[in-house]
Order: C-alpha cells, then structure tokens, then sequence
C-alpha cells in the first residue's frame, strides 16, 4: 500500500434537498482508521471534516463551501499532514493553494464542476454517481474535479449488480458502481436509489469508507465461508519487540496475538520497508487465532545491524523461527507472507529446512537475483537497480512512498556507471556499486537460493503478475520445485504489475472488472488448512488459476504450463529489420537462407520520450518502435485465420555471431493487430553474450563464431484473435531499463569505451533459430 490513496481518490458532491448531517466511518484492514464528518444546508452550504492515520501515516482536512444547482460553486479546504499544511480557496472564476511556509501563493481559474471528490471527504462521492446516465451505456467517462489537489481528472464508472444488505430500514439493496480512476485505482461506490453515497471499498488498499448505518454493506467476505477461521479472538499488540540474532544484533518486531488462552500457529513477515506498514495487517490475522509478526530486517528502521541488502536473510530469518517457535503463544507451526523482498526473504529460510516453517505464501519474488535484480542473466537491470537503491538508501524508506526517476532520465548516460548513484541520487551507494562488481551468479553467494531448493518440502502458493518486474522470479522458482517434484505448490497469475492485484488495467489495456481477485479467502483457507491442520478443502483449490489476456478471462489448471509444446522458426528471404520487416515466422524448418543482420551502436541509444514523462507507476503493453531505425528485427506469423492461445515458458533458441567480444540480446513476444500495430504479450526474454556457456565462468566471445543461445522469455497466458498475427522482435538493447553493453568486454562498472556491434542471426537448416512456446488446451 506504498501509495496510500494519496491523490489517488476522488470525491464529488450534488446540492441537497433538506439538511443533511452524516459520519463516515474509515477503516483499513477491518480497524478504524479515521472518520468524515459533514453537515449540508438546505441553502446549499456545507461544512465538513475528516481524518485519516495508518501506521505512522496521518492526513487531516477541513472543507467548507457551497453548492448551487449541483455545482460547487466555491470551496475553502485546508489539508494536512506530515509533509506540511495547504489551503485551498476557490470562488466566482478564481481558486488559490497556499502552502504554509511559502510566501507566494498559487493561483489557477476555476469552473465551478459539477462531479468532484475529497480523500477524506466521501460524501461528495455523490456528485459523481448522480451524473452517471443510467439509460446510457454501461460504461461512461466522467471528468471529475480532485478538491485536495484541484486537479481534473477522468473516472470510468461502470454500473455494476445491485448489493442486499441489511440497512436501517431492514432488507435493502444499493446500487453498485466501480470506479476507475487514470491513476489505476479502483474504488467500488453504494448508493442509494437517489444516488446519495452509502459506503465506498478500495479494495486494492483495503480501505473502507461506510456511512453509519450501512455497515452491512462492508463485511468482510472471508467471513462468509463458515469453514475458515473466523475473527472471534481479542487481540494484545507489542508494538516493539526485540528479537536477539545469534551474533547479538537485535531486530525489532511487531507482535500482534489473540488475548485467549492456548498456543497459536504464527505468521511472519520481515521487511525493510518498515513493519508499521505491515503491522496493521495484525489484528486481522489474529482475531481469527493467528499470532502475526511483523519484523524490520537487519538495519532497517528499529531494528540494529548493519543494512546488507539481501545478503543476511537466511541465518535471521532461521533465528528469527527459533525465536518464535520457543514463545509460550506458538504451538509450533509458522507460516510466512509477503511480496517483493517480503518474498525473496521467505525462500532464504525455506531452504534451511527450518522444522517449525510449514507453509509459505511468496507473492512477486524474487529468484536468485543474478536473474532478475540487480543482474538480469546477465545484462545490469540499470533503471530497478538505481530506483531501488534510491528508495533503500537510508535507514527507513521516504515518506510517500518510492520516487520515480522521470525527472532526471538524461543522467542514465552517465559513464562509467560507477558514477550513475552519484550523479542520478547525488551521493555515493556503497551497495549499488558492490552490485556492479558481483557479475555472476556466484558472486550473490548465500543470497542464492535455487540450487538449495530440494530443501523445500513444505506447501507454497505463488502469486505474480505479467507485468510484474520480478515475475521471472515466479517462473523460475516454480519451474524449480516443478522440476524436483515438488507437488505442494500452487500459482495465480494476473494481468498486474508489480503492484499485483490493485488494478484492473495496465497502461490503456482494460482487463474487465473480473480481473482483481479477493485474495484474503484464498490466503486465510491455505494456513487454516496447512497452519491449523483444518480441512477447508484446500486440496480442491486449482494449482494453477491463471488469467488469459486477449481472452480477457480466468482459467484453472492442473499443472502450469497446461497443453503441448509448439516450434516455429524464424525464416527470412527479405531484410527483417525495423517496423517494416519482412521476417516470418513458419512451422517448417527453413533451408539455405541468407541470415539477418543489424548493427547496435550503443552510442546511438536513446531514451524514449513516454519514459521522461511518466507520471504514475503503471506499465504500458505498447511496444513503441522506432520507424527512423533499423537496429532491430521483426519477425511474424501471416495472419491467423483463428484464435492462437499460447501458454507458459516460451523460449528463442537463437545461432547468432557479432563482430564484438561481448553483447547483448532481447527479445520479446508481440500481438500485432490487423492494423500492425504490435503490443508486448509478458516481459522479455535476454542475456549477455559472454554468458552463453556459463553463469559462473563468463568469457568473452569470437568475433565472428556462431553460438547457440537459448533465452527464456517471462511467463505468459495470451489469446491472439483471428486477424491477429504473433510476432518476434529481436534486439540489442533495451536502454534505459537495462543498462547499454558498450561491446568491448571491459567490466561494466567502470567502462567507458564503446564500438557498435555487428549482429548477425542465422535461420537455416543447419542454424534452426526457433522459439518454443505451449498451447493452451481448448476448451
């Protein structure tokens, strides 16, 4: 919940009949979290207030102002919180923002707007649903005014099924619309018939907003299945409690408990991103008989040691399981939960074979990170390594959340990139620069993980996304239990990014309002069964739940990837290069083809415009190539004369050869429409060439000799309609993501000197190049 509905929410307000007075209640994960509130008047004015505090987290503001023919004709709010304190005054054609502390103030026109929204104002969410047509489409775009921020914006407002609940007068139903905002959050709204707003869900945040009354309308729907635990426990919190590791360092923990007599199966979490954050996650899990620590990693917010990234996880995450298992609350069974590093740190001590670890849910891990951060088989991931150093970089992560990098992208020029910390977070990073030295797999030493994974015996839920920057982590921690035949192991794939599981959309794509999942059933039913010992009929859960897009829906599998393997080749009797390429794809093994060649000139690389400007944390599936050059190869299918669906661990054996001692390859799979115009199906597949034979003996290559190389793409579920063509594209860079191989060989953490590659890649009988995919079962 990195960012915590701060200009993410939205509010709007239409003028009242008769006076109103009405609170709001504000929870996050089942707790009370703040409050809104309002009265109206029947001459249109109204006065308002609300407060909002999550962990260390505390938002305050105060609105007043009037309403004419449902339009909010002037408003003054004053908005506060840890980054300081604002007024906003709007009236007649004019609104002003002073920020306390500044002499000047700003000042923009205002047009009085008729559909409007607060974060702590959730009243005015009736503003909006009263513009919604209801003889109108289903789906309608609204331009909605952002009070704290004045700012205009647009939500999609989709009617959705009538809600029954018990309200006030007895039996009721509330109209149900889902709201999606451009920032990607998604907001479910109740209303009554008169389109007055009777409660809000953001379910990707777990924050509620319900007016009084209309609990009904919020409950909690893991409390439906009467077989899982239910939130029947009182519950005792040690906000710090120090744990000691078996060199003396003490780490800090949250412990939050059920106040009943017994033992209790624990869950665990340890972060570096600060445990508060986490912590509140605890009264949840423990009203339903779970104890639930959340612990700050080494050197991290209150806990002592010095801050490793990665590197000290196993032996305090195994003391940390000796710690628990001896207290008088534990019964002996832990389980562990997380995403992201709270993922990577779950693997590090399933591998010791810890007797107490039962069971472990790692959600967008990590694998050994020479495959994915900071490394990515080989190639330096420049643009993760960089934002996540700057994010970590300190004790406790900044307030608001991680920084984008958009504002200063022309400093990933910068060589040797030794140098690139100083100069894109102005200081020195001692850790980021031991990333660039470790330029093997070896080198990540005891953080390594996948080769110890015959350790693990106990039952694991993975949970990732396409989009997801550590999704190859799923792929490749799944494929290696599947390969020792572990059969303890389930996966649910969405269409999310790292942020897994908060929007229905990536970029421009919708995936309809299907596509996020209620997750805490799911989680909840797999330690009651494997924590508790009860049967919840986990066994009948599918192993794979995996969404298909294109077809835009879920399908459940027995094994991931489902379906036969499929071979096409790449073959080409015209140049393949740029968005005019003539390569193709096709079943037969070619014969005596001329091969395809291009030139990387890392030298010629350029940072993409959309990149500079990003704005939000949102991936886009376009694939932008450029139409000046031809540095690049394409490769497709002729067109489909029927739905193609592909599945699961898709592979390019590629026969290459290049005039330099060292490069680079990329390459991604792609949808291109009937109008040509291609969009990315996953993440891509790449590798440093001095890698081909070896992760742990890098050597540099022969100029001119052919190699075989064999690159696995990120996992993938896709529907490619009738009409549609797949495609291959074929590169050597992909900057500013990845950081440029200069082609010389010389180490990267301090080269400066680059020569352009010539590439050459070989289709013919003898140097079959081939990608490899699986064919979903028809259905």
């Amino acid at each position: 919940m990195k960012k915590l509905l701060i200009g993410a929410l939205l509010l709007i307000a239409l003028a009242p009949v008769s006076a109103q007075k009405r609170e709001a209640k504000i929870t996050f994960a089942g707790n009370d979290a703040g409050f809104c509130r309002y009265e109206l008047k029947r001459d249109g004015s109204f006065a308002s207030s609300g407060m909002l505090q999550i962990a260390n987290i505390k938002m305050e503001s105060s609105a007043s102002g009037k309403i004419k023919d449902g339009k909010l004709i002037e408003y003054k709010q004053v908005e506060k919180s840890q980054d300081g304190e604002a007024t906003l005054t709007a009236k007649g054609k004019k609104l002003t923002i002073q920020v306390k502390g500044k002499k000047d103030a700003t000042t923009r026109d205002y047009d009085a707007p008729a559909a409007y929204m607060a974060n702590l104002h959730p009243w005015m969410v009736s503003s909006i649903i009263k513009q919604y047509d209801k003889q109108g489409p289903e789906t309608q775009e609204l331009d909605i005014f952002v009070t704290d921020g004045a700012v205009k914006t647009k939500v999609k407002l989709s009617r959705r099924p009538v809600k029954t609940f018990e309200g006030p007068k007895g039996r009721q139903t509330a109209e149900h619309y889902l709201a999606r905002f451009s920032s990607g959050v998604e907001i479910d709204f109740y209303a009554d018939e008169k389109g007055e707003v009777l409660a809000w869900d953001v379910p990707s945040q777990r924050v509620q907003y319900v007016f009084a009354g209309y609990e009904d309308l919020m409950v909690d729907p893991t409390t439906k299945f009467k077989e899982l635990s239910q939130p029947q426990h009182p519950v005792k919190t040690e906000t710090l409690v120090k744990i000691k590791m078996r060199d003396g360092v003490e780490l800090a923990a949250t412990v939050a408990r059920p106040d009943s007599e017994g033992k209790f199966p624990a869950i665990l979490v340890r972060t570096p991103y600060n445990r508060k954050m986490s912590a509140l996650e605890g009264d949840w899990w423990a009203k339903r008989g779970f104890v639930y620590i959340t612990q700050d990693v080494r050197g991290r917010d209150d806990s002592d040691g010095e801050w490793e990234p990665f590197l000290n996880e196993r032996e305090d995450g195994y003391d940390t399981l000796n710690w628990i298992v001896a207290q008088p609350w534990c019964d002996g069974n832990i389980g562990m939960i997380g995403g992201s590093y709270l993922g990577f740190v779950q693997w590090q001590v399933a591998v010791t074979g810890h007797p107490a670890l039962k069971a472990i849910i790692p959600q967008v891990s990590p694998p050994d990170l020479f495959f994915n951060i900071p490394w990515d088989h080989g190639v330096f991931m420049m643009y993760g390594a960089v934002w996540w150093a700057n994010y970590v970089k300190g004790k406790s992560v900044p307030e608001g959340g991680p920084k984008l990098l958009s504002d200063k992208m022309d400093k990933f020029y910068t060589l040797p990139l030794s140098k690139l910390d100083d100069e894109m977070l102005e200081e020195d990073v001692p850790f980021y620069n031991k990333w660039l030295e470790m330029d093997r797999h070896s080198s990540f030493g005891k953080a390594n993980f996948l080769d110890l994974m015959d350790k693990v015996k106990i039952p694991v839920l993975h949970i990732s996304g396409w989009w997801d920057g550590d999704g190859i982590g799923t792929k490749l921690n799944w494929e290696r239990l599947r390969s020792l035949g572990h059969k303890d192991q389930w996966v649910i794939y969405g269409p999310w990014s790292h942020a897994f599981n908060t929007s229905t959309q990536t970029g421009d794509v919708d995936y309809g309002p299907e596509a996020v999942l209620e997750l805490n059933s799911v989680y909840l039913r797999f330690f009651d069964q494997h924590l508790k010992g009860k049967d919840v009929a986990w066994k009948e859960q599918p192993k794979a739940r995996i969404f298909v897009t294109g077809a835009n829906e879920w399908r459940e599998f027995s094994d991931w990837p489902p379906g036969p393997q499929k071979t096409l080749y790449l073959s080409s009797d015209a140049p393949a290069n740029g968005i005019k390429g003539q390569g193709r794809l096709v079943e037969a093994k070619p014969g005596n083809e001329e091969p395809s060649r291009y030139t990387y000139n890392p030298a010629s690389a350029t940072i993409p415009e959309e990149l500079k400007e990003m704005k939000d944390y949102q991936t886009s599936t376009k694939l932008n190539l450029s139409k000046e050059k031809d540095d690049f190869l394409i490769f497709k299918t002729p067109v489909l004369e029927e739905d193609l669906e592909i599945s699961g661990s898709a592979e390019l054996e590629l026969y290459f050869s290049s005039s330099a001692k060292d490069t680079d390859f990329f390459w991604v799979l792609a949808d291109f429409d009937e109008k040509d115009e291609p969009r990315l199906i996953g993440l891509p597949g790449k590798i440093s060439a001095r890698f081909v034979s070896s992760w742990d003996e890098p050597k540099l290559i022969e100029p001119g000799k052919v190699y075989k190389a064999v690159i696995p793409h990120w996992d993938v579920a896709h529907r490619f309609k009738k009409g549609h063509r797949l495609g291959v594209v074929i590169m050597s860079d992909m900057f500013p993501m990845y950081a440029r191989n200069l082609n010389t060989g010389e180490p990267l953490k301090d080269a400066v000197k680059m020569i352009a590659a010539h590439q050459t890649i070989y289709h013919d009988a003898e140097r079959p190049s081939q990608i490899r995919f699986h064919l979903l079962p028809k259905r």
